[in-house]
């Protein structure tokens, strides 16, 4: 086995199983572990595999060659452990939500204990136009999408307003909603930027009566805060650690 076939198995390993560990490669493809754990870095060197606290996953430098399921299976498992982390702070549910054509679909949802349902969930597509987990995405859209999108909605007799709170959430960075997919739900979602571009929308979505005054301002700056974290991640230089790109 040549060291490009070396490295090519365990990529493919790692983005069938991971996070998987480095025991779980070296048996799965039959290489010594010691082999393994110099692969494992080398790999994560170059940005191809994360460390998430010793067990690897595709990393940031692997999604720019991905697309599809892949992409959001990546960018899901990437932003996992700061929406878990959003929730303890917030407690309430988490969503990450991504452009598919003309929907927002839930790729990732963190719920605390008290879960409320929610028209959000896994992988169930929603109208772009409606709710703090999915106007970020369009609102940060090129202003050719975003003409094309409202003119195919029926019927369109808010398309001013609409346009107003695209234009607030590119102005602010930010979308606040209350019960436009859940009765008394409200929701407050960020743009999750990629290398300029918007990736991903992270939010949090709960009863509006627990999301009030002080309550909500500190849950305003705490999805902010995240959604900062995860585009982080998702720009981190080669060689970086995921707790490297969190501490900074």
């Amino acid at each position: 086995m040549t060291a490009l076939d070396r490295g090519l198995a365990i990529l493919g390993y790692v983005s069938v199983h991971g996070p998987t560990t480095a025991e779980a490669v070296s048996e799965g493809i039959d290489l010594p572990l010691s082999t393994t754990y110099r692969y494992l870095n080398m790999l994560r060197g170059r940005g191809y595999l994360a460390d998430y606290e010793g067990h690897y996953d595709l990393g940031a430098g692997m999604l720019r060659l991905l697309r599809g399921e892949p992409l959001n299976r990546c960018l899901a498992a990437l932003a996992g452990p700061t929406m878990f982390e959003l929730v303890a702070q917030v407690g309430e549910t988490a969503l990450l939500t991504v452009r598919d054509g003309w929907s927002a679909r839930c790729i990732e949802r963190v719920e605390p204990h008290r879960a409320v349902r929610l028209s959000f969930r896994r992988n169930v597509s929603l109208a772009l136009h409606l709710g703090a987990s999915a106007k970020p995405l369009l609102a940060c859209m090129d202003p050719r999408f975003i003409d094309e999108y409202l003119h195919s909605r029926e019927p369109q007799a808010d398309t001013e307003q609409v346009r107003a709170q695209l234009a607030a959430i590119r102005r602010d960075g930010i979308s606040i909603t209350c019960g436009e997919l859940d009765r008394d739900a409200l929701a407050i979602g960020v743009p999750v930027y990629w290398d300029g571009e918007v990736a991903a929308c992270l939010s949090v979505a709960g009863p509006q009566a627990r999301l009030t005054g002080r309550r909500l301002r500190e849950a305003e700056a705490q999805v902010r805060a995240a959604g900062l974290r995860v585009g982080a991640l998702l720009s981190e230089q080669p060689g970086q650690t995921v707790d490297e790109v969190r501490a900074g």
